[in-house]
Parts: structure tokens; sequence; C-alpha cells
């Protein structure tokens, strides 16, 4: 099942790999276990070809959230342009409803320019049991709303 990854949007992508080192998907060599590839050492056709391998695990590290959730990513500035201008720097998404702060906070992180589509803002959660993640699918309603209320938010902070 096609995930659809767009590359320009990633810093990395982690790979876990149940095959033996040396599997090769894309042109790529892979170790046992799990992996870091920056974004930048990939093209798009060799993303698709590992995030549809069912036998690769791929997580997806945004470009923006690498710095936030993955400090040891930044070392070498993998995907950061750190002189870039944040295009939500003055939004407090707190300030949202509860509801839509995980799907703001996902838009902010992203950087989103353009109004995602509903598969882009599905999120990760916690469980119910230690360990156990739950991935939240996020309906158009919720997508719209969130947007709007982000946008609004922005144009609110440009005036200050």
């Amino acid at each position: 099942m096609a995930k659809n990854l767009k590359l320009t949007a990633l810093a990395a992508i982690i790979v876990h790999c149940t095959q033996p080192t040396g599997y090769r998907r894309g042109g790529i060599s892979l170790t046992s276990g799990k992996q870091t590839l920056p974004a930048e050492q990939l093209t798009q056709k060799q993303l698709e070809a590992i995030e549809n391998d069912p036998r690769l695990s791929v997580q997806a590290v945004p470009l923006d959230a690498s710095t936030a959730q993955n400090p040891q990513l930044d070392a070498n500035n993998v995907g950061a342009d750190l002189d870039a201008p944040k295009l939500y720097a003055q939004v407090d998404y707190t300030q949202a409803p509860i509801e839509l702060q995980p799907v703001i906070a996902l838009m902010i992180d992203a950087q989103m320019e353009l109004k995602p589509v509903v598969e882009q803002v599905a999120y990760e959660a916690p469980g119910e049991t230690e360990g156990e993640v739950v991935k939240i699918k996020v309906s158009a309603a919720q997508r719209d709303e969130a947007w709007q209320w982000l946008q609004e938010a922005a144009k609110a902070g440009e005036g200050e």
C-alpha cells in the first residue's frame, strides 16, 4: 500500500528492514534493523520503492520536525535551513480548539503553504496501553477547520 510521501517535505526517512544486511531496494543497500536515510541522498523513485516494499517499515521525518523531535539529526543540519524564515513563526497553535491542535501543529511543522490533502495530516498518538501507537485519520471537515484557523492566525500574526 503506497503512502505517497513527498521527498521535498522530508529531512530523512527511518527504515526498519526485516531482511538480512545487504538487502537492496531502489538501488540502496540496507542493513538489518533500523537506519536513517537522509532525504537529500534519495530520489523520489527510490523513496517510492522503499515505502512500497512490504519487508520495510518506513517512518517519515518531516523537515521542521527533524530538529524538534530528533535533535541528533540536527548535528549535521540534515534538511534544516536555519536561515529560512518560518512560515508560521507568529502562530501559537495552543490557542486553537484542542481537537485541532495536533493537525495544526503538523501543518506548522511541515510549513505547508497549500491546504494539505487529508492523508498528509494523519498523525500517530499514544494508545490506551503502554507502547501502543494509534494512527489518527483526520476528516476533510477537520482538516478544513484546522487550515482555516491556521490561515486566520497567520494573518493576525503578520499585523503584530
